[in-house]
């Protein structure tokens, strides 16, 4: 019996205008009041799925979320980060080494923050595609250098068209992939994480701190960066618009984003 759902947001939870039905709405409030335990696991902040926990009403004692990829698990009635998986600032500038004569953005993201890092005196304007990214997760993106970035944080992306991105990929060095966890989320995103922090870690982690069984849970995704998710789960469920290499590890499909396909994996595997 599944006891615990882990959904994705983009492009599983919410269709391509990023609005969840009102079919999945009541679906996902069945499985609830059926006693199911809902986490939404996205690359997002929380800033960005705080409007989905509205909708849903999830801000019970005992609701989570896992953002950043996996790397941060937030109560959601407090917002207390319950764990945390950061870089080393080390590794952040050995990135940026790495990344800076790429034409791609790179930037970094905590909870708190988004920065794109620029070089001195940069006086680059911002890619409008970079500014609506940060309007759709809801966090500003602001600048800094790499000698004047403070504090710890969860991820380092690589933003930019697709073949910009195309490029960044083919030269990870064999070594990063190593040391880091890197996946490429989106077609216009590279996303690197510390070394075995991924959605299917932390939610392992979550799982067993709330006491369910690997066969107790379900996953849903479609991107890449939700392998180790459906991977780890007992059930992983991959949406019909998700990627080939994520549906090659799949248990089973489901319908589209556009058509409720997050509605339909639930009634059919979860609903008594």
């Amino acid at each position: 019996m599944i006891k615990l759902v882990a959904i994705d947001i983009d492009g599983t939870l919410v269709n391509e205008k990023k609005i969840m039905t009102e079919k999945v709405k009541k679906t996902i409030h069945a499985a609830m009041d059926q006693g199911v335990k809902i986490v939404l696991c996205t690359g997002r902040p929380i800033s960005g799925i705080r409007p989905y926990l509205e909708e849903l009403g999830m801000f019970a004692e005992d609701d989570f979320v896992i953002s950043q990829n996996g790397a941060v698990i937030t109560r959601t009635d407090t917002e207390e980060i319950i764990e945390v998986w950061p870089f080393e600032k080390n590794a952040v500038e050995k990135l940026y080494d790495f990344g800076k004569d790429f034409s791609a953005d790179f930037l970094v993201m905590n909870e708190e923050k988004f920065y794109l890092i620029v070089p001195e005196n940069n006086q680059k304007a911002m890619r409008p595609a970079l500014i609506s990214e940060g309007e759709t997760v809801r966090m500003a993106v602001d600048t800094t250098t790499i000698g004047g970035l403070e504090g710890e944080y969860v991820k380092v992306l690589f933003f930019g068209e697709t073949a910009e991105i195309d490029e960044v990929e083919a030269a990870v060095p064999s070594e990063f992939r190593d040391e880091f966890s890197v996946t490429r989320s989106q077609t216009y995103l590279l996303e690197i994480a510390a070394k075995g922090i991924n959605k299917g870690t932390a939610l392992t982690k979550l799982a067993q701190d709330l006491g369910f069984e690997r066969e107790e849970v379900m996953a849903i995704g479609d991107g890449n960066n939700d392998y180790h998710m459906i991977k780890v789960a007992g059930l992983g469920v991959v949406m019909e618009n998700g990627t080939d290499y994520l549906k090659s590890v799949a248990k089973e499909l489901t319908l589209s984003n556009e058509n409720d396909g997050v509605a339909h994996a639930i009634e059919k595997f979860v609903l008594k």
